[in-house]
């Protein structure tokens, strides 16, 4: 069997941290956590894990590394790479919630697949609330012949020289020619279940000017909501601690729905992207 590392940056990220992190832990072996300068509840929550089940304190080297701009962002996740030793890394973010499926799934890839360097997965990427998410060619990810709400989110450790370059917003990962791996260079394999991703929702119980793009984020319209009969990711209905937010509180009401109106109306969302792209993560 394959050994695996999760890496994790936070900042910010109280509303869906616990879920991202309780839907994958008991299928990966180590996880590094870096919380970034949380003033919500974010460390209290990752805390809460660790002290809930000596697995899980054994998993989890969770360090406060203070504040970073864009550029320190991609540092550590280089540094994190480089304390990684087994056999594959996983990069999952703080609003990133997988079925038990789906990472199952990617586990048996990087088992049976002798081949596969990298494992891709589609995404629902939530906009507005948890009820509402974008169409799939919103996003501009491209990785073998598909473009979309896709992403790269395990990385082998047998790839060259990998390394993570750039910074926050278009940071990748690259091997020792500078080549980013997921352009075609190395076997990809894509997976056939999506992870669902609360990336333009509220996703802290603070405001979050001076997280990087995320007000704006916030105000980015939907295009489908999600049929009554969806089944979000089991630990959605999962049992969990007082700390935590319930999810299904998130759901757009007047006050949004006029905000969103507002800004259309008046053509303010370029403007808002360019007064809230704080040079923070």
């Amino acid at each position: 069997m394959k050994t695996i590392t999760a890496h994790m940056v936070v900042k910010n990220e109280d509303k869906y941290v616990w879920f991202a992190i309780m839907s994958v832990i008991e299928h990966i072996d180590k996880f590094l956590i870096f919380d970034t300068g949380s003033n919500d509840n974010t460390v209290k929550i990752i805390e809460s894990i660790i002290n809930a089940d000596r697995r899980f304190a054994e998993k989890i080297i969770f360090e406060k590394r203070g504040i970073a701009d864009r550029y320190q962002f991609a540092a550590l996740r280089q540094e994190q790479v480089e304390r990684t030793d087994t056999d594959w890394f996983f990069v999952l973010d703080g609003d990133e919630i997988w079925w038990n499926d789906g990472i199952k799934e990617a586990i048996e890839i990087i088992n049976n697949d002798k081949d596969a360097l990298l494992v891709a997965q589609k995404f629902y990427n939530c906009a507005g609330d948890i009820f509402h998410y974008r169409d799939f060619k919103r996003d501009v990810y491209n990785i073998n012949d598909i473009s979309g709400a896709i992403n790269l989110r395990f990385y082998s450790k047998s790839i060259p020289g990998v390394h993570c370059g750039g910074y926050y917003g278009i940071e990748g990962y690259f091997d020792r020619d500078d080549r980013e791996v997921q352009n075609n260079i190395y076997k990809t394999v894509v997976m056939d279940h999506y992870y669902f991703h609360a990336s333009y929702i509220k996703r802290s119980s603070r405001m979050d000017a001076n997280v990087y793009s995320r007000l704006r984020k916030m105000f980015t319209g939907w295009d489908y909501a999600f049929a009554k009969d969806f089944k979000y990711p089991e630990v959605f209905y999962a049992q969990y601690p007082d700390c935590v937010e319930m999810p299904f509180t998130n759901k757009v009401g007047l006050t949004r729905f006029l905000i969103h109106l507002f800004l259309d109306v008046f053509k303010l969302r370029k403007l808002l992207r360019r007064k809230t792209n704080a040079n923070l993560y």
